[in-house]
């Protein structure tokens, strides 16, 4: 066996088709830091694999560590390859992180020999290099000093041995390197986006952690805490982005645009530094203001991604997004004015809302010059207080149902009725927004030329 590190990440695109592909940036900073430390390490992106392949790359690798990420749709994937991989390399530790055993670390210790919580950052690497400089086995952890590592939960013949997942500042973030990119097939993601979008985004993370606390949001990797690293780290990882052929930036973060002097240092040095990479995000609808905007969209901001949720401010409340329709209604106003193209996100029947609200969230939903628009019910995130209130929710199975429309608890709305009303809003938003398309282009055709 050797002394390398295998990173899995358990998703199958044959299997289950998803609109938006991206690569795997969790374990690609992992990889990074591993390899910083002097430890071999490579990335399965099982995206454009197959089971059985995926099972023949990772084993021909003899790794004496590997570690799979679990997020609830891909649990079932997750476990599967365990089994798999157990049976083909009997020495090998076998390492579980991400959302799902961050949240349910004893259910996931029971099948791997430990589990990383919260940001596993820097810890995961020297324990990698800890674990090999001893001569450990999987049998033998105890010998390891197991509450220096953070966020470390596993069983042993004495309990569980665990210390306290932690959020890395900002100043361990500045620290990091580079996420390793040497892993996904770039050529097939860049493939993938020109044939559907005629553009080829890449994922990237700068900011970590949202203040916010919404009914149906869960955020145990990354916490409550709002960091952000320097913009020159950021812009070093936007250059070599650039240098592997993406001409877009999709930035995940769940909260990029709270702090505005910070968005607005972004933006200017984007207009200097990289001008030809476009970018997208995800932003609240609170907080902009139209100088903001047009910053975004002069530093090359294409689209933004907007939670406006419903249609009703009471809805709204019982959602704990701590804003109102109005606010949601201004936003899109302002993106579309300063050139910038909106989707927006809607969630219809939430607990305690009326079929009356229902309507009033799709009326609104079409009544929006919006590009995009995603209807669907609640998923109750394992970790969200939604979740909490639903007991006839199970964590451990997968999320086949993302992105159809069905209820994972007892509603006391009918599901077949809001699925028909959810498909004759988007038909007509379709309609609608062809139309749009069509008026857009014939001016276009009619302004004279400069």
């Amino acid at each position: 066996m050797g002394e390398g590190v295998a990173l899995v990440y358990p998703y199958f695109r044959e299997a289950d088709p998803v609109r938006k592909l991206f690569a795997p940036l969790g374990i690609a900073y992992l990889s990074s830091q591993v390899q910083a430390l002097g430890i071999p390490a490579f990335i399965c992106d099982c995206t454009f694999e197959t089971f059985q392949r995926a099972v023949e790359r990772i084993a021909a690798a003899d790794p004496s560590i590997v570690g799979i990420y679990v997020m609830i749709s891909m649990s079932r994937n997750a476990l599967a390859l365990l089994r798999e991989l157990r049976q083909r390399l009997p020495g090998t530790l076998f390492a579980a992180g991400g959302p799902l055993p961050t949240l349910y670390p004893d259910r996931f210790a029971r099948e791997f020999d430990l589990v990383f919580r919260g940001e596993a950052d820097l810890t995961f690497a020297r324990f990698c290099r800890d674990y090999h400089a001893s001569g450990c086995t999987p049998a033998s952890l105890s010998r390891l000093p197991l509450s220096s590592y953070p966020g470390i939960y596993l069983q042993t013949e004495n309990g569980v041995a665990s210390a306290p997942a932690i959020h890395n500042p900002a100043a361990v973030l500045d620290r990091l390197p580079l996420p390793d990119r040497s892993g996904p097939e770039h050529r097939l993601y860049q493939q993938f986006w020109q044939d559907a979008a005629g553009c080829r985004p890449a994922g990237i993370i700068i900011t970590r952690g949202c203040p916010w606390n919404c009914d149906f949001c869960s955020k145990p990797v990354w916490g409550s805490v709002f960091r952000k690293p320097s913009l020159d780290r950021v812009f070093l990882e936007i250059a070599e982005i650039g240098r592997l052929g993406y001409d877009q930036l999709w930035i995940a973060d769940d909260s990029f645009t709270l702090d505005l002097a910070y968005l607005r240092e972004f933006c200017r040095r984007k207009v200097h530094e990289s001008p030809e990479i476009t970018w997208t995000c995800l932003s609240r609808v609170d907080r902009l203001d139209r100088e903001v905007v047009d910053r975004m969209h002069q530093a090359g901001c294409v689209r933004v991604y907007l939670g406006l949720e419903s249609g009703s401010d009471e809805t709204l409340r019982l959602m704990g997004k701590r804003a109102t329709v109005r606010d949601g209604r201004e936003a899109v106003r302002l993106f579309a004015e300063a050139g910038i193209e909106t989707a927006g996100f809607f969630i219809v029947g939430y607990p305690g809302e009326t079929m009356a609200s229902v309507e009033e969230t799709l009326a609104h939903a079409l009544s929006l010059p919006l590009d995009e628009i995603s209807i669907n019910v609640p998923y109750p995130l394992p970790g969200s207080p939604l979740f909490d209130r639903v007991a006839d929710v199970d964590p451990e199975d997968d999320w086949d149902a993302a992105g159809k429309v069905r209820f994972m608890y007892r509603s006391e709305f009918d599901e077949a009725v809001l699925k028909g009303r959810i498909e004759e809003a988007m038909e007509r938003f379709a309609r609608s927004k062809e139309e749009r398309d069509r008026r857009r282009g014939l001016a276009m055709r009619q302004a004279p030329s400069a």
